[in-house]
């Protein structure tokens, strides 16, 4: 096993090569500004697993490592709190339920013209078929598959769930109203 963070270089190509014999690999010049100087932080991951990385959920745990939903909501002290709520919001709450293996979410935001979700899943396998099934824990009024530009679907019918099949490397878009 071995991992390269960053690499740096003191010319840009080498004559006489083993792959190159007589000519050079590039032009032969000297770049001193490409040497790694100074103090660098890096960070990395090992995921260990059995069987396929497809059934192992190897990108899901890649996007959940790679790009972690944070959310700024609750600290445990009043600090800065001009207007009081009349509710309290929980500790720790999740809005969505997707198992560790199968499609992958890649958005969750706001749609751009009305006050809905757009929810972007997609499926990270280049050969086999995955059933999604995304629960939603509040209570959802409506739920229609869109295209990327979030319009609606002629075809779609609306539901109050995401189930179904994705083709491998397929992507589907849908638009989730939730009661507020």
């Amino acid at each position: 096993f071995a991992l390269t963070l960053l690499r740096g270089v003191g010319v840009l190509g080498k004559e006489d090569l083993l792959l190159r014999p007589g000519r050079p690999s590039g032009i032969k010049m000297p770049v001193p500004d490409s040497q790694m100087r100074g103090q660098l932080t890096c960070r990395f991951s090992l995921f260990s697993f059995n069987g396929t990385p497809v059934s192992a959920g190897v990108a899901q745990q890649a996007k959940s490592w790679l790009t972690p939903v944070h959310c700024y909501n609750k600290i445990p002290w009043d600090a800065m709190k001009l207007n009081r709520a009349s509710f309290t919001t929980p500790c720790s709450y999740s809005l969505l339920t997707l198992p560790p293996n199968g499609c992958v979410l890649s958005a969750l935001k706001k749609a751009e013209d009305r006050d809905e979700m757009i929810l972007r899943l997609y499926n990270p396998s280049e050969t086999r078929s995955c059933d999604v099934a995304l629960s939603v824990n509040r209570e959802v009024q409506a739920c229609c598959e869109t295209d990327m530009n979030e319009v609606y679907k002629a075809q779609g019918e609306e539901g109050s769930a995401i189930t179904g099949s994705f083709r491998p490397g397929q992507s589907r878009t849908f638009s989730i109203k939730i009661e507020r």
